[in-house]
């Protein structure tokens, strides 16, 4: 049986999914940020407390931009130095 047209247009790679966009591109960079962190905790080699902590202070950020509708500059400069961490 061959797919249709709408079983082949709903068809969503990982990668697509990183690449939605979520209306804030504040929100965009830190939604790309945590996916990396995320590959990079998914694919450690031993117990990595510090990228677990990474991890969560990006959800927490996330959590603020969502509600308040903003990121202090010191917040950003943290964003920015992890995103230069895992691979920006």
């Amino acid at each position: 049986m061959r797919p249709t047209k709408r079983t082949r247009a709903h068809k969503r790679t990982t990668t697509d999914k990183r690449r939605k966009n979520w209306g804030d591109p504040i929100l965009d960079k830190l939604m790309q940020l945590k996916y990396r962190i995320n590959d990079a905790y998914n694919h450690r080699q031993e117990n990595d407390g510090e990228t677990k902590s990474d991890k969560t202070w990006v959800m927490g950020e996330i959590h603020n931009l969502r509600n308040e509708g903003w990121l202090s500059a010191t917040k950003m400069k943290v964003a920015n130095e992890m995103w230069s961490k895992y691979g920006g």
